[in-house]
This record gives structure tokens, sequence and C-alpha cells, in this order.
């Protein structure tokens, strides 16, 4: 199953892009990877969400 990483700011729900993954574990990893970062988007921080694609 293929799942797609959507990375969204947080306070204004613009999208900031996507990629997609072959399993669910490579998805939750990255979306950790971001999370931990110590760059904010503009001073806004990011949120993330692994969806099964389908």
């Amino acid at each position: 199953m293929v799942y797609v990483l959507i990375i969204m700011l947080a306070g204004s729900g613009s999208a900031v892009g996507s990629v997609e993954f072959n399993s669910k574990q490579a998805c939750e990893v990255a979306a950790q990877m971001i999370a931990h970062a110590d760059r904010p988007y503009g001073g806004a921080s990011a949120i993330t969400v692994c969806a099964p694609k389908g």
C-alpha cells in the first residue's frame, strides 16, 4: 500500500507539499524527522499527516 505524507503549516491550513512512501513505517519516520526539525517554516510549525493513498 502507498502512504502519502502531507505537510501543512499550523494556523494557515496551507499544504506545503506531499511525498509518497511504500510503507506506513517509512512515512511515519519522515513525519517524525520533520516534527523534530529546528527550522520553522516562516515562523509556523509544520503539521504532518500520513494517509493511505487511494
